[in-house]
């Protein structure tokens, strides 16, 4: 979709591709840091 809009020159869609893929890379990375909270007991909850 995104090579796609490039293409065409479609700017909004691929704004809102950008958009959505760095909101995904946010969501994954704050909840890879809360999975390894849960995981290593070493790591606090303020170290976070």
């Amino acid at each position: 979709l995104i090579f796609q809009s490039i293409s065409n020159r479609d700017l909004i869609v691929v704004r809102n591709c950008v958009m959505l893929l760095a909101a995904m890379v946010v969501i994954v990375n704050f909840v890879v840091d809360i999975l390894y909270a849960v995981i290593d007991p070493r790591v606090k909850a303020s170290d976070i």
